[in-house]
């Protein structure tokens, strides 16, 4: 059986540094290139960057290809695009805490030429190189089941089914959907609860992000509700989801639960989120894989919203932000009724459509693996709330 390893974690709070641009380029650079120098190479050809400046600190270094196509940096600016970066900025993308989307949501004018996205394809560059991760090329990842022979990307599981089927399917498309698993009274239940964290919250909290329906005179709704505890929706979640989760052998454990409402017609704020992976802000290697429950209160589908994935985009390195024309993974977009559950983890590429007739509901539960990121993750959130309140409004 071929299932795919489910923590990626190579780092832990005590790899995060400082990291001097002009050491790193003149005594880092040298050893990673000699290392990893040809996986880096080919992400670089993959990423379909010509070249790019990083300059931080009064110090440039341009990432480009010889005639060979191999990777080179080298001192000085002689690329196309360019990014000025501060030392915080900079260590922060070396050490894998936060990410070249993070920059992007930040809204920091860090481009002097060229655009965020290049940034964002060298990011790529620079975890081949440092920490040895191949990118994606086309034909890279197939999906079989345990006994060798293609995958079924359209299975569906109910909770009774083969723990073994279910971890195979998990660990090679990132994603899994399972019928029926809460009942009408469970979701009634439910239900209350939302309204009441909704009614609860305020656009003045640190956990809730609101929208604006109908226009610039519509309705200030709140949208979504974040970091609930385990008991926050009436109904147990880790009675549910704990032997789900142990699929993974990981030791994932419950986190927190995110409750979001999505409305009709949100002319402003955050609602709907275009491709991305629950990672792209940040922090990959020191907390991935999570496995992310998704309870849909409400059906999904076409007319009121649906969760789309990329199958096995967990399982390579790819642009954090944004669907790339040269993927040739599959989509897969999952119609609910109330009830199911999705799974999806955080690695894999998704993203969610909006509604267009009836408004949408949705639990996310995440489960995360052991160990003390508590000082990083509120890093992360710091970017996630700006994002939340002032990035990525519909236009």
């Amino acid at each position: 059986m071929t299932i795919v390893n489910f923590d990626l974690r190579t780092r832990t709070v005590d790899d995060v540094r400082e990291v001097d641009p002009a050491r790193f380029l003149a005594e880092e650079v040298p050893t990673l290139l000699a290392r990893n120098g040809a996986v880096a190479s080919r992400a670089m050809r993959a990423s379909g960057l010509d070249s790019i400046v990083i300059a931080v600190d009064g110090t440039e270094q341009t990432w480009g290809l010889d005639d060979r196509g191999a990777l080179t940096i080298t001192p000085g600016d002689h690329g196309r695009a360019r990014a000025e970066l501060s030392r915080a900025w900079f260590s922060d993308l070396v050490s894998n805490v936060r990410s070249a989307v993070a920059v992007l949501v930040s809204a920091e004018p860090v481009m002097m030429r060229g655009n965020i996205m290049h940034l964002i394809g060298w990011e790529t560059v620079l975890r081949a190189l440092v920490d040895g991760r191949p990118a994606y090329e086309p034909g890279l990842i197939d999906f079989v089941d345990g006994d060798g022979r293609p995958l079924d990307l359209a299975r569906s599981f109910t909770v009774a089914d083969d723990p073994a089927d279910m971890a195979q399917f998990l660990g090679q498309t990132g994603f899994m959907l399972l019928r029926g698993v809460f009942d009408t009274e469970e979701l009634a239940v439910i239900n209350r609860r939302i309204d009441a964290q909704r009614a609860a919250a305020s656009p003045a909290d640190a956990t809730s992000w609101w929208g604006r329906i109908g226009g610039p005179e519509g309705e200030h709704v709140c949208i979504r509700v974040n970091d609930l505890p385990e008991d926050a929706l009436g109904v147990s979640m880790d009675d549910r989801f704990a032997p789900l989760v142990a699929l993974t052998g990981a030791g994932h454990a419950f986190d927190h639960i995110d409750v979001l409402i999505k409305p009709v017609d949100v002319t402003e704020g955050i609602s709907d989120l275009p491709w991305h992976k629950d990672c792209s802000l940040g922090l990959h290697s020191y907390q991935c894989l999570q496995v992310i429950f998704g309870l849909s209160v409400t059906a999904s589908g076409p007319d009121n919203g649906q969760l789309g994935v990329v199958a096995g985009s967990h399982r390579v390195n790819i642009d954090q932000f944004g669907l790339s024309p040269d993927l040739d993974l599959p989509q897969v977009f999952i119609a609910t009724e109330p009830g199911d559950v999705t799974v999806h983890l955080s690695c894999t590429l998704h993203c969610s459509t909006p509604p267009v007739h009836s408004e949408r509901r949705v639990a996310y539960i995440t489960y995360m693996m052991p160990g003390d990121t508590a000082a990083l993750k509120e890093r992360i959130r710091e970017v996630r709330d700006q994002a939340g309140r002032e990035t990525f409004a519909p236009s």
